[in-house]
């Protein structure tokens, strides 16, 4: 990109850009991609209810962020910009969803980009992670057309600032997928997106981001159809189907009414087994924060 171009992107260029999706829609992986490019920073997920507090503005929400920015990397967003030669920020956090209304506060800078990933593949991952979010079919798929509801109604009030993606065709045409996204914040495609596994990551290592340290696997994309039964299936496909063809999904089985007795009983198993899935999760999370304390007691070291 020669000086006069690189001047005038730099007049187009938006930020900050905030990633939207529902839980394990892929938006860890679009960040990886988005930061894995020399002009952008996304900040991977933090604790967003102490940040969007009620009543909380434009500058005490980038302040928020920027206190989280800084407790994990030393440097605040424009000092950690600044190192790294980066132009662009932003936030990548799935709880986004319930906070879309302070997010409009950013504009007229801000860019938001929404992930959406097929309903049946969604709920089979919240069954599997055992998180809490959805503990079976029927609770698993409201939760997601809820979610995505909510989405495309702020990408229709909101118009040309809201670009949405499907998972799948970042997996599967991701050179295509992330030009539109080059263009859509106004910087110059760079072959390192495409690398990104191999880049730098601002991203701590987990089991739950794994796959995102490697290149994308299509069966991802498919692992559902394995995974789920077909009342499963039939049970997400029913509730889900007006927000699937709004979004270029398509339902596999005929039109179904889950009967008042299962809706019982599946809102049930969402109330006492997704409690104790959170129980569980917080409290591996308190153990591994106390085993990190006893390891690192001042901290880790500079060797």
């Amino acid at each position: 990109m020669n000086e006069v171009n690189a001047q005038d992107r730099e007049v187009d260029m938006h930020s900050p850009v905030f990633l939207i999706g529902t839980q394990r829609s892929g938006t860890t992986l679009l960040c990886r991609m988005l930061t894995a490019h020399p002009l952008v920073f996304i900040k991977n997920e933090l604790p967003v209810r102490s940040v969007f507090t009620p009543g909380a503005t434009r500058d005490q929400i980038r302040d928020g962020i920027d206190g989280f920015v800084k407790q994990q990397y030393g440097k605040s967003i424009d000092e950690l910009l600044a190192s790294e030669g980066k132009r662009i920020w932003g936030l990548k956090d799935p709880e986004l969803t319930a906070y879309l209304e302070p997010l409009k506060q950013f504009l007229p800078e801000a860019r938001f980009i929404i992930i959406t990933r097929d309903p049946r593949a969604v709920v089979n991952s919240y069954i599997e992670n055992k998180w809490g979010l959805g503990t079976n079919a029927y609770t698993g798929a409201l939760r997601w057309r809820d979610e995505v509801a909510s989405q495309l109604a702020f990408e229709a009030e909101l118009g040309d600032r809201v670009l949405r993606l499907r998972y799948e065709d970042l997996v599967m045409d991701q050179q295509n997928c992330l030009h539109r996204v080059c263009d859509f914040l106004g910087i110059d495609f760079d072959d390192a997106m495409l690398n990104y596994a191999e880049q730098k990551a601002f991203v701590i290592p987990s089991r739950e981001n794994r796959h995102t340290f490697r290149a994308p696997d299509p069966e991802m994309t498919r692992k559902w159809r394995k995974k789920l039964s077909a009342h499963q299936i039939r049970v997400i496909d029913s509730l889900t189907a007006e927000i699937m063809a709004q979004t270029g999904y398509q339902p596999d089985s005929e039109q179904y009414q889950v009967p008042w007795v299962s809706q019982l009983y599946y809102r049930a198993h969402q109330a006492v087994v997704g409690e104790m899935q959170i129980q569980y999760r917080w409290r591996i999370k308190r153990w591994q924060r106390e085993l990190r304390e006893r390891l690192l007691p001042s901290g880790p070291s500079s060797g």
